[in-house]
């Protein structure tokens, strides 16, 4: 069978990454899964944004952590991409939320930089608690392993990713049994069979991320991957393959 496409940060081969023009597009491309990760301002607001700072695709100085929701949401985030998505803005969570309910399911990453967001765990969770729709639709991922940790002892409820990372194979997987994750999400390079198969022997799913090239997509089929993360929705079209 092929992997399940989640589309890695909406269409971000075709729309500029986290932004609703890209998730707006996956959703249209038919993607029945997106990606995308969440960082927090300095006022205490879930956003949806890569980069801890705003230089590569907001073309300004500033760290999201240290502005306010007012201040971020005033950059541009469209115009490096193309000038047709000039004025794009970094979204809420909630805007994705509210755009992908009832069509796609969600993997969210939350991110913690440098310096880790206070209280941000506890606001993704609080959140999704009073989203009914989503039950068991998002799956909340981290290279934080700490950070899912507090996720699990806050909502026995949620699913977890457990992003690899520069972890250890060993290390991982006795993590990812305490944490009780659904998947193990690796690099396309960390990928190899026995990976996979220790993943699934212990009855996880294996992520692989990011897959953009048929080449690719179909080794890991091969391998018996469960899901790959692509820019590219589009990525299994009969078109790509030949």
């Amino acid at each position: 069978m092929k992997p399940a496409l989640i589309a890695h940060r909406g269409a971000s081969g075709y729309a500029p990454e986290n932004t609703m023009a890209a998730f707006e597009r996956a959703l249209a491309m038919g993607a029945n899964s997106m990606e995308f990760d969440v960082q927090q301002t300095k006022d205490g607001k879930l956003v949806v944004i890569h980069d801890s700072d705003l230089k590569r695709v907001g073309g300004v100085r500033g760290r999201v952590g240290a502005m306010t929701w007012a201040e971020l949401s005033k950059v541009d985030v469209g115009a490096w991409f193309g000038p047709s998505f000039a004025g794009q803005r970094v979204p809420r969570l909630e805007e994705v939320l509210d755009l992908a309910e009832g069509r796609a399911e969600l993997q969210l990453e939350i991110k913690n930089p440098e310096r880790p967001y206070p209280g941000i765990a506890e606001r993704v969770v609080n959140l999704l608690r009073t989203r009914k729709a989503w039950d068991g639709k998002v799956c909340i991922s981290s290279f934080d392993h700490e950070c899912l940790f507090l996720v699990r002892t806050l909502a026995s409820w949620a699913r977890i990713g457990y992003l690899v990372g520069l972890t250890r194979r060993e290390t991982a997987l006795r993590e990812v049994r305490e944490v009780g994750a659904d998947s193990v999400h690796m690099s396309s390079r960390q990928a190899d069979r026995r990976w996979v198969e220790a993943v699934h022997r212990d009855k996880r799913k294996a992520f692989v991320y990011t897959v953009n090239e048929p080449k690719d997509y179909e080794r890991l089929g091969r391998l018996g991957v469960d899901a790959v993360f692509t820019n590219f929705p589009d990525l299994d079209r009969e078109e790509a393959a030949a």
